[in-house]
């Protein structure tokens, strides 16, 4: 198996077959190792890579007279994009996220090299990561691991008020009995697991640090 400087070397121009081959070889290194254990879930196919260029994900094909043809460069971005799905990202958070980045920022990204942020379209939920974000280097509590590595309490961040929908209709949620969410009408709910993992550890740190409160108080 050829490696990502070598395929580069190389300036590839393959048929959507040939580069959901090659793709499919390179993909496990570059996945979380425990999905490598699941690769046929996680496999590229042909309907996949034109599902990804309708949504603008990846560069539109090479043309040779009626045929498609890839390059390195599709190649590039087939994997990352791959690969942020399978860590929690949602395709609208992605967007063109592939698209804008030159070559070398792919092979960083998928390699390692640099630290990648993408930020949700949810304004709530960019709010959300950046308490998760700024609260991540604290030492976690025994109490916490117990329930699913949720955070420590978190510090206070200023929202700009600017940024803050006008206050309009809640609604009550009963979770279970003595448990209720309040939710405004204009919330938008989390669409992808990674926006949903930071709700849920938001709302269990807002759940210990009350317990520890009343605790202390009585």
């Amino acid at each position: 198996m050829k490696s990502l400087q070598q395929l580069a070397q190389a300036s590839p121009n393959w048929s959507l077959d040939e580069l959901v081959q090659v793709a499919n070889e390179l993909l496990p290194q570059f996945l979380p190792e425990e999905r490598v254990q699941s690769r046929i879930r996680e496999e590229v196919t042909p309907r996949l890579v034109r599902h990804y260029t309708s949504l603008e994900m990846l560069d539109e094909p090479l043309k040779e007279g009626r045929e498609a043809r890839y390059t390195y460069r599709h190649l590039l971005q087939v994997l990352l994009v791959r690969k942020l799905l399978t860590e929690g990202y949602g395709s609208s958070a992605i967007g063109q996220f592939a698209k804008a980045k030159t070559n070398s920022e792919l092979e960083n990204l998928l390699q390692g090299g640099v630290q990648l942020t993408i930020t949700p379209a949810n304004p709530a939920l960019a709010y959300l990561q950046q308490i998760q974000q700024r609260t991540g280097d604290r030492s976690i509590s025994a109490e916490n691991k117990l329930i699913g590595n949720a955070p420590a309490s978190p510090t206070p961040v200023s929202l700009p008020t600017s940024s803050l929908p006008t206050p309009s209709q809640w609604f009550r949620i009963e979770i279970l009995p003595g448990l209720e969410l309040h939710v405004r009408n204009d919330f938008v709910s989390p669409s992808s697991s990674q926006e949903q993992q930071t709700l849920l550890q938001l709302i269990l740190s807002a759940l210990l640090t009350h317990t520890r409160k009343r605790r202390s108080s009585s």
